[in-house]
């Protein structure tokens, strides 16, 4: 009979243990990200941005720092000291636009990102 009992409380432990709980943590943290800087530039509206050519995009933010193609949408990403910037184009126009912070959480306006990338471009 104690053996029994033994096998079924290690049993219920064991399975007891295979239980998950809910996580309490997330990938994305839903925080919203803080938008500071040095230079803030004038705000470009991304209405404004979309549509744009790679040679628009160059004189109004410089060089990329980052240039990468996946299938037929290619990202630009460009910096400032407040923010980062990335531009997604397809058929060789901007086409959306969405920016993060230094710690990559997403900015509420996109637009005030813009303006600060553009006041401090880097010359190509």
């Amino acid at each position: 009979m104690k053996q029994a009992l033994w096998s079924l409380t290690t049993f219920s432990v064991l399975i007891g243990g295979c239980v998950q709980s809910t996580p309490q943590y997330s990938l994305t943290g839903g925080e919203q990200g803080v938008f500071h800087t040095q230079n803030a530039g004038r705000p470009i509206p991304v209405s404004q941005i979309k549509g744009m050519d790679e040679q628009q995009l160059q004189s109004t933010f410089g060089k990329a720092a980052l240039d990468r193609k996946d299938a037929k949408t290619r990202v630009l990403r460009y910096e400032s000291d407040g923010c980062s910037l990335f531009i997604y184009m397809q058929a060789d126009r901007a086409s959306y636009a969405d920016a993060y912070d230094p710690q990559l959480r997403p900015l509420m306006n996109t637009d005030q990102c813009a303006g600060s990338v553009a006041a401090q471009r880097r010359a190509v």
